[in-house]
């Protein structure tokens, strides 16, 4: 008999996904996640009382009509949870040099204000918001065709995706405009897909922007009520989640996947198994290679993985709001060259480096004034960045790197702080915690690749039709997450409804059976508008 009819090998929000939508259909689902957090990039963490979300600072797609509040609910998890609205009029805030820019919420508004700020630009502007906004509505097209009709048809209803989308951002911006600030405001949250604009497909750029035109919410409590919602309906419906789990292989006998062996010799068979780890771990560890074509190995021999991040998380006495911080989050370049960030990213050797010419910035307790009652706020800095300057360490044991290692985590983190000191004068000084995390946390904690935050680097090679199946050349062996459908949490949990669909043969449509959920969102500025049960407890200052 069979330990259980599905295993998922990782509880990213796409593992969890999957193991919901699967144990919702009837199926005994056990989840096995090797870090004693659940969550996989949706987790969070607690240093010395301080509690950090490195891999969620907004969502989208929350609101009525919206992809992933239609996930939410139809899995029967909306009514567990609570979101909060960013500031509508400036969800994303874009700081080049000394110009300032926000992002408010919807496309129409957006341009307006692009508009006003640039009046001689107003044509470009409309005719790259209205290219991004037809690249968007034909990207649902952009899966491997079903039979020659559907294939005859893809350059009609790919129109624009082809003409546009398959150039780097930084061509399709030349056929609109030509200013370098407004270019840098309209390229500036690749980071929120990791390819710098000279790299990035429009194409990926434009369904980024798409996504979160209706701005975005953080969700109450931090990025950790995500997954435990989940695993709270997952374990409800007889499900099993197993911590300290880490596959050391995925069983498989006559071509088809029978299970998982663990680090500890323990065996477990399954009918099938789906991965939620990403490829180079899936088939460079888990799979081996007699079980994989020669295409497919090649293909991960030559992989390469999304830049990750030197991101530093601290606690700071200081009125964030009176220094002009609010639920916002701060997109950060010394210039208008969006591009330098990740140039710095590429380099092999970040010990010299003197300034950090771009990165993320937001304060979690300006977003969530609950998280904290103390005056103190919580607040992560995300600089890019990528294993290669860290590859000597790699084998050493985390909590116990060589010397060196932590010097130049030291070195990093003053480059962090000076920089941030630039368009918030006085915060290094105000700090009381501190802690930087490195690719190498990423590869220890979360078993990702390089330490890439995104999967997969979003090259063509890897998107769309491209990006690896739900359904794996194995019988019986799924994959989902971001290397599949998409990057973010809109992206992995499509991908985890589309893996269980895939298991169940149906659509991911018919998994969403939920009924009497709806998802509840709170302004994020106005604390006194939330239900008094939630209402947070104000401490010195807000």
């Amino acid at each position: 008999m069979h330990d259980c009819d599905a295993i998922i090998i990782g509880s990213g929000s796409g593992g969890l996904v999957a193991a919901l939508a699967l144990a919702q259909a009837g199926h005994r689902v056990r989840v096995l996640e090797q870090h004693h957090l659940p969550g996989g990039y949706s987790q969070s963490f607690t240093v010395e009382g301080f509690s950090f979300s490195p891999g969620i600072h907004y969502i989208g797609q929350l609101g009525p009509g919206g992809g992933l509040r239609k996930i939410y609910e139809g899995l029967g998890i909306a009514n567990e949870l609570d979101f909060l609205e960013l500031d509508p009029d400036g969800y994303d805030r874009v700081f080049v040099g000394d110009e300032r820019f926000d992002i408010p919420k919807g496309r129409e508004h957006f341009a307006e204000r692009l508009k006003q700020r640039f009046p001689s630009e107003a044509k470009g502007i409309d005719g790259y918001f209205d290219t991004v906004h037809r690249m968007s509505e034909e990207l649902v097209w952009a899966h491997p065709p079903q039979g020659a009709r559907e294939a005859a048809l893809l350059p009609i209803r790919l129109r624009t995706v082809l003409r546009y989308g398959l150039m780097p951002l930084n061509r399709m911006l030349d056929h609109f405009t030509h200013e370098p600030l407004l270019r840098a405001i309209l390229s500036i949250q690749s980071g929120d897909h990791g390819m710098a604009p000279s790299r990035a497909p429009a194409a990926l750029h434009a369904g980024l922007q798409e996504y979160y035109f209706d701005g975005g919410c953080y969700p109450r409590g931090g990025a950790h009520a995500i997954p435990e919602a989940l695993i709270g309906q997952i374990e409800r419906h007889g499900g099993t989640i197993q911590l300290g789990a880490e596959v050391d292989r995925i069983l498989i006998e006559d071509g088809a996947a029978i299970g998982a062996r663990l680090t500890d010799g323990q065996e477990l068979r399954a009918d099938v198994v789906i991965s939620n780890a990403d490829p180079g771990v899936t088939w460079g560890k888990l799979v081996e290679p007699q079980h994989q074509s020669a295409r497919l190995r090649r293909r991960i021999e030559r992989m390469r993985y999304s830049v990750s991040t030197a991101g530093l998380f601290m606690a700071v006495d200081m009125d964030l709001r009176a220094a002009g911080l609010d639920s916002g989050n701060v997109w950060y370049s010394r210039t208008p060259d969006v591009d330098a960030a990740y140039r710095l990213a590429d380099s092999d050797d970040l010990s010299n480096i003197h300034d950090v010419p771009g990165m993320f910035f937001n304060a979690t307790t300006l977003k969530d004034p609950s998280l904290r009652s103390d005056g103190l706020h919580t607040v992560e800095a995300m600089a890019l960045a990528t294993s290669r300057p860290f590859a000597k360490w790699r084998n050493s044991k985390h909590g116990a790197r060589p010397d060196d290692y932590y010097r130049l985590k030291e070195h990093l983190a003053q480059r962090i702080l000076a920089e941030i000191d630039r368009f918030l004068p006085g915060f290094s000084d105000r700090v009381v915690f501190r802690t930087l995390g490195t690719p190498l946390t990423n590869m220890h904690f979360l078993h990702a690749s390089e330490g890439g935050i995104y999967g997969t680097e979003k090259t063509l090679r890897n998107l769309g039709p491209f990006s690896f199946p739900v359904r794996s050349p194995i019988r019986g062996l799924f994959q989902c997450g971001a290397s599949t459908i998409a990057p973010g949490i809109n992206g992995v949990s499509k991908s985890g409804m589309a893996a269980a669909a895939a298991v169940l043969d149906c659509q991911p449509d018919d998994l969403l059976t939920a009924t009497g959920q709806n998802v509840r969102i709170y302004p994020a500025e106005d604390p006194a508008a939330w239900p008094e049960a939630i209402r947070p407890t104000m401490g010195p200052r807000a």
